[in-house]
């Protein structure tokens, strides 16, 4: 079974490891996923500045964001990666564990496009989300 440390590089407190570990063993259970077979995930949380940085340095945007996915195959061809969350740059529509989900689920090769609300990925995420709910 996976298990996702969350390295808090800001002080943040809001999300432990353990429910980092099930909001991403859930995103990938719903897609099917073969939970022994996934690698190391991480999340971090990070400041503006530094969301800002690596969206400039991966995605040549010099803006900050609220969440980047950085996803490679391990030495075995399992998922390995890592979500990076500001907390500061979190709109009011998606808390921290929303953006947990929605960076897992861009790790595990979905996308959105630029209609997020009308995408499968957004249909998924909702169902990720409603199911860790109750």
């Amino acid at each position: 079974m996976i298990q996702v440390p969350v390295l808090d590089e800001i002080g943040y407190g809001g999300l432990s490891s353990e429910r980092a570990t099930h909001l991403c063993a859930t995103s990938l259970a719903k897609l099917g996923f073969d939970l022994e077979l996934i690698g190391e995930i991480s999340v971090a949380l990070v400041d503006t500045a530094e969301i800002q940085e690596l969206n400039l340095k991966y995605r040549d945007k010099d803006s900050p964001t609220d969440v980047l996915s950085f996803g490679i195959d391990g030495p075995c061809g399992e998922m390995v990666g890592e979500v990076v969350i500001s907390p500061e740059n979190t709109d009011q529509e998606m808390g921290i564990e929303e953006l947990v989900v929605h960076g897992v689920l861009h790790l595990a090769g979905m996308d959105h496009g630029d209609d997020f609300g009308a995408s499968e990925m957004a249909r998924i995420q909702r169902s990720v989300m409603d199911s860790v709910r109750e």
